[in-house]
């Protein structure tokens, strides 16, 4: 929880900064590129989270990385490479990515399905949030097949869960909670 409250303050610092030098976009792309490389290097997310490898080591790696990248993300790495916080790189880069989509009006949304959703259905979806929200759409759909039946969508931080599992989950809490009345012939619920 500490880390997070960390990447935060990072997140919250380098959006200023990038916003105040009006170098958002170019800023965010060298961010997920970096977080991308990470990804994909072991060896780079090796050697930036060794506490062995001295921090003007890591740097001139990231300088040589870098080169020619947004000055203003740049020296946030280099920032949290001196203040011993590499590992929090990734974390940053996402609490950056939702302080640029709240500033673009722009929400995330995730569509879970059982199965693939024609593109129609994802048109739709797409449409009555954003009339709903008022916002632009970032919509992911993802296939599980554990969902049974129906849909679960995220938008935001809000999940509605829409599946046949959840309704079937609901169904048994409120049937665990009624009160049976009456007698052997007849009977209802108070609930």
């Amino acid at each position: 929880m500490a880390d997070q409250r960390t990447a935060n303050v990072y997140s919250q610092a380098l959006f200023e900064a990038a916003e105040d030098a009006g170098s958002l976009a170019a800023t965010s792309a060298d961010l997920a590129a970096f977080v991308e490389a990470m990804q994909r290097s072991r060896e780079l997310t090796a050697v930036l989270y060794n506490p062995q490898i001295s921090s003007i080591q890591k740097k001139r790696i990231v300088k040589d990385l870098t080169a020619g990248g947004d000055r203003i993300f740049v020296n946030g790495i280099n920032l949290l490479i001196d203040k011993r916080h590499p590992d929090l790189i990734p974390e940053v880069y996402d609490g950056f990515t939702r302080l640029l989509q709240k500033k673009n009006k722009v929400v995330e949304v995730e569509i879970v399905s059982a199965i693939e959703l024609p593109e129609e259905t994802k048109a739709k979806i797409r449409d009555r949030i954003a009339a709903a929200t008022g916002k632009q759409i970032d919509m992911k759909a993802i296939v599980r097949e554990d969902v049974v039946g129906g849909l679960i969508l995220r938008i935001g931080d809000i999940i509605v869960d829409g599946s046949l599992k959840a309704k079937l989950q609901q169904l048994h809490n409120r049937l665990a909670r009624a009160t049976i009345v009456g007698s052997e012939d007849s009977f209802e619920t108070a609930s």
